[in-house]
């Protein structure tokens, strides 16, 4: 092979199976050593989803990127490039070939895009300046007719020399991101053939695949999972109004600092727990007493437990948008470690095992 590099963009949201085997196709068609998958930053993820009205389809930067990792597994000569998403804001393709040549600057570089892009290539930031330092590779879509669009557009006739031309594989025809994202919101469970198995268990276990989790604690039929639920725990000898209310309290040492949140309504105890003078273990205990406290909520109302246990084996996130990474997943980004949903799902798993016993 020769020293060819393939560049693909793109949002990524989520990488599917298209992506793979067209990089693969555009790899042999070249001859190239190494394709790379150069995902849009954060902020132009964030704003084409806005404009297509469906935010909530956002993925986050570090799970975009870890689909993509799993996909460069599929092949030795894929990797990623993080030039785009170290941008920190919307890139533009000329400077990020630029900066992927100042890695690699005796390669050769090729850029894919699709034949039905060809028609705007022309309004490209840079373009005389990318065509003269770089290839285009276009991916051929069936039914696109090449010469039609040279006519059409005499810039791309008269540079026609910078571009090579390979056809998608007809196999990925029908398969986008866009696809997916479509038929997951309409419930069609035919979505999961669309990414790799290694994909899909990452949307599932993010909470992305709709009828596999509960990532909305504020749904009505499921706010019993908040800690906010206002319902009666008794924790260390004292009763408290809410698991919220019985957590901030345990960052006191004595029981008078405690005794004002057995009064105290959930959100008014949060604001209490951040002015108190804080136990000097906190950091090294709050885990193990937030699932205490879970757990005896559950113990302590039949009730609520008969409803942890009928949502089955779902993934349960506390999505949330004022940022806890801790506890929950802050959907404007996808990054979070979830320890309450991983504590519920674990107190779910506790009581089925009650119940059913081995």
């Amino acid at each position: 092979m020769t020293n060819r590099i393939v560049v693909m963009g793109g949002s990524f949201n989520p990488p599917t199976i298209a992506h793979l085997k067209l990089m693969q196709a555009a790899l042999d068609s070249v001859d190239a050593c190494q394709g790379l998958f150069m995902p849009a930053s954060q902020v132009y993820v964030a704003k084409k989803m806005k404009k297509q009205r469906c935010p909530q389809d956002t993925l986050g930067e570090a799970l975009r990127l870890a689909m993509l990792e799993s996909l460069s597994k599929q092949d030795d000569r894929l990797a990623v490039s993080r030039v785009q998403l170290l941008s920190g804001e919307q890139g533009y393709d000329y400077e990020m070939l630029e900066a992927i040549q100042s890695e690699w600057p005796d390669a050769e570089i090729y850029f894919i895009t699709g034949s039905d892009k060809l028609y705007i290539l022309p309004l490209w930031r840079n373009i005389d300046e990318l065509l003269a330092r770089y290839r285009i590779l276009v991916a051929v879509r069936a039914g696109d007719d090449l010469e039609k669009i040279k006519a059409v557009k005499p810039y791309i006739a008269e540079h026609w020399d910078a571009f090579t031309v390979f056809d998608v594989p007809a196999v990925i025809a029908d398969i986008s991101s866009s696809a997916f994202r479509q038929r997951l919101r309409e419930g069609d469970q035919s979505a999961r053939k669309l990414v790799t198995e290694e994909v899909w268990e990452m949307m599932n276990n993010n909470g992305k695949v709709p009828w596999n989790a509960i990532s909305d604690f504020h749904e009505e039929r499921y706010a019993f999972l908040s800690n906010f639920f206002e319902a009666e725990v008794t924790y260390g000898g004292l009763t408290y109004g809410s698991n919220e209310a019985a957590f901030q309290a345990q960052k006191c040492m004595t029981e008078d600092e405690k005794l004002p949140f057995t009064q105290a309504r959930p959100s008014r105890s949060k604001g209490m727990g951040r002015r108190v003078k804080l136990r000097p273990d906190w950091e090294d205990v709050k885990a193990g007493i937030m699932e205490e406290i879970v757990r005896a909520k559950f113990d302590q109302h039949p009730e609520l437990a008969e409803r942890l246990l009928a949502t089955g084996d779902k993934q349960l996130i506390e999505g949330n948008t004022w940022g806890d990474t801790c506890w929950g997943v802050d959907t404007r980004t996808g990054k979070g470690e979830n320890h309450l949903g991983k504590i519920l799902m674990k107190v779910r798993e506790e009581l089925r095992g009650k119940r059913d016993p081995a």
